[in-house]
C-alpha cells in the first residue's frame, strides 16, 4: 500500500491515527478505513497518488524549521484543527422517499440536503449537554464536546424564545453571536431550552418534507413570535363595459372588500424513550439518530392534520375547511366509485388552480385510491373488457400514485374511505414558529428501573385553507 504525508495528515485529522504512528501503523490504518467505508478509493487514490510526497520523501528532506513548523514564521505549518473541522461537512442533495423528486425547503428555498458529519456531531453534543443538565447524564462532557460546544456558542447561528412564555415573548428568527448563548443554554430559568441552533431546526424539518405525503406540499412559512397570525383576503372589485353618458355606473361594495382569514398558532409536543446507556454513544451517533426521530414523528403528525386537523387545538385540516365546493358520487356509499366522480371533482376546481405552480393534487387513503384502480373499461362485465381505466390499461402502473394526470396523495389514518379531495395545495398555508423545545427526564420508577429516559420535545405550527375556491371533495363515496 503507497503511503504519502496527505494520506497520513487525512486519517491524523479523523482521529483515526497517531501523528507519530510508524510506517507500518499507518498502512494498516489506511486498510481499516478502506475496509469500514470511512476512506472511499476515490479518496484514497487521490490522496495516495503519484505526485503526493511519500513518507520516504518527508523522511528524505531536511529538518524543518521550528518556526515555520509552529506558525512562528512566515507561512504556517502546523496548528491544531477546531472541533468543528473534524468532521466532513458534506451535504448530499435528498430526494423525496417516495417520489424520488428533488424537494426544495419553502423556508430556506434550497434543496434539501442530507446531514453532513459536522451537524450530526453538533446535534449529538447539544443533546448531551442537556441531558447532563437535567442530570440524567452523569458522565462529564469530555474535552472535544466541550470545545465542540463552545464552538456552536461562539460560531452558529440560534433561534427560539428566551425569556417567559407570553404574547409578548422575546422570539427570535435569528441570534448570531449572542455573548449570553451559553448561558442561556445552562440556565433552566431563562427560557433557554427553547433557543436551538438554526442548523438543527432545518435539518429535523427536513425529515417531513423528504418522507410526509401532504406536508412537503403545503405553502409553509416562518413565524418568529406570537399565537396568532392575522392575516386578510381583498375582494377584486369589479369593472363594466358599455357606459354612457346618461348611464350611471354601478358602484363597488368596500362593506366585505377585505375579510379577515387569521389563523391560531398551536403547540404539539412529541416524547421519545431512550436508553441512558444511548446517550453515552458519539456525538454522531446521538445526534443522527434523535435528529431522524423527531423529524420522523413530526412528518406523520403534520400530514394527520393537514389533512384532518380539527381547528381547535390544531390546524384546521382540508377535509374540516369552511366553504369548500362538495360533489355528490354516483354509487353513493354502496360505491364502487366512477370514472365520472373523479372528472366531476376534477373540474369542480376553477381552471385558474389548476397549474403547477399551485401544486395540485388528488388527496384519499390508499384503499379509495385501490378503489380507483379498479375502475374497469367495461363496468358491466367481468368477461368482455376487464383494463383499468385509471392507468390506460397499463395494469404495471397501479403503484405510480397519479390519477387523471395528477400526482393521488395517500393518508391512511385521518382520511375515511368515503372521502377524497382535489386541491390546489398551495393556498393551503401553514405557519412555522422556529425554535424547538427540548427536555430530558428520568423521573418515576417505571422509568428508572428500566434505565430509559424520556425526551420531549414541542413545536409550534398553525394552518388552514386559505381560499375555499382552491379545493374539492367529495364525502360520500364507497364506505
Amino acid at each position: 500500500m503507497k503511503i504519502s504525508l496527505s494520506l497520513k495528515n487525512w486519517l491524523v485529522g479523523r482521529d483515526l491515527l497517531e501523528r507519530d504512528a510508524s510506517e507500518s501503523q499507518i498502512s494498516r490504518a489506511a486498510a481499516n478505513a478502506l475496509a469500514e467505508g470511512t476512506l472511499d478509493p476515490k479518496t484514497y487514490v487521490a490522496l495516495a497518488g503519484d505526485g503526493a510526497p511519500t513518507v520516504e520523501d518527508l523522511m528524505k528532506t531536511t529538518t524543518p524549521d521550528p518556526n515555520k513548523v509552529f506558525g512562528q514564521g512566515d507561512a504556517p505549518y502546523v496548528r491544531v484543527k477546531n472541533p468543528g473541522e473534524r468532521y466532513c461537512e458534506k451535504r448530499y442533495e435528498a430526494r423525496h422517499r417516495k417520489t424520488g423528486e428533488v424537494v426544495v425547503d419553502p423556508i430556506y428555498q434550497r434543496p434539501c440536503a442530507t446531514m453532513s458529519e459536522g451537524a450530526k456531531a453538533r446535534h449529538g453534543v447539544l443533546f448531551k449537554h442537556l441531558a447532563r443538565k437535567a442530570g440524567i447524564l452523569r458522565e462529564p462532557a469530555t474535552e472535544h464536546e466541550s470545545a465542540l460546544l463552545t464552538e456552536m456558542v461562539e460560531k452558529g447561528a440560534w433561534c427560539g424564545r428566551i425569556g417567559p412564555e407570553s404574547e409578548n415573548a422575546s422570539y427570535f428568527d435569528y441570534i448570531g453571536g449572542h455573548r449570553n448563548i451559553k448561558a442561556l443554554i445552562d440556565d433552566a430559568t431563562s427560557g433557554g431550552l427553547e433557543i436551538t441552533p438554526i442548523e438543527f431546526d432545518s435539518d429535523v424539518i427536513t425529515f417531513p418534507l423528504l418522507t410526509g405525503e401532504l406536508f412537503p406540499n403545503v405553502d409553509l412559512r416562518p413565524v418568529p413570535r406570537g399565537r396568532r397570525i392575522e392575516g386578510a383576503s381583498i375582494t377584486t372589485p369589479t369593472m363594466q363595459w358599455g357606459g354612457q353618458d346618461d348611464a350611471a355606473m354601478d358602484l363597488f361594495n368596500t362593506n366585505d372588500m377585505v375579510a379577515a382569514i387569521d389563523t391560531t398558532i398551536f403547540a404539539v409536543d412529541g416524547s421519545i424513550l431512550i436508553g441512558k446507556d444511548f446517550l453515552s454513544d458519539s456525538p454522531v451517533e446521538v445526534g443522527n439518530v434523535l435528529t431522524a426521530l423527531v423529524g420522523e414523528r413530526l412528518a406523520q403528525t403534520l400530514d394527520a392534520v393537514v389533512a384532518n386537523g380539527n381547528g381547535t387545538t390544531q390546524p384546521t385540516g382540508i377535509f374540516q375547511a369552511a366553504g369548500v365546493s362538495t360533489v355528490n358520487t354516483d354509487n353513493s356509499a354502496s360505491g364502487p366509485p366512477s370514472l365520472a366522480d373523479y372528472i366531476e371533482l376534477l373540474f369542480s376546481l376553477g381552471k385558474q388552480y389548476r397549474t403547477p405552480s399551485n401544486r395540485v393534487c388528488f388527496v384519499s387513503n390508499d384503499t379509495s385510491y385501490q378503489r380507483s384502480r379498479s375502475i374497469r373499461v367495461d363496468p358491466q362485465s367481468s368477461t368482455t373488457d376487464q383494463r383499468p381505466v385509471l392507468t390506460g390499461g397499463d395494469t404495471t402502473s397501479f403503484q405510480n400514485y397519479m390519477t387523471l394526470g395528477l400526482p393521488h396523495k395517500v393518508e391512511n389514518n385521518n382520511i375515511a374511505n368515503t372521502q377524497a379531495a382535489v386541491i390546489a395545495f398551495m393556498k393551503y398555508r401553514m405557519y412555522r414558529r422556529l425554535g424547538l423545545e427540548i427536555n430530558f427526564d428520568d423521573r418515576g420508577a417505571t422509568l428508572r428501573r428500566a434505565n430509559e429516559v424520556l425526551m420531549t420535545y414541542r413545536a409550534r405550527f398553525g394552518g388552514k385553507l386559505m381560499d375555499a375556491s382552491a379545493m374539492a371533495k367529495w364525502t360520500d363515496g364507497q364506505s
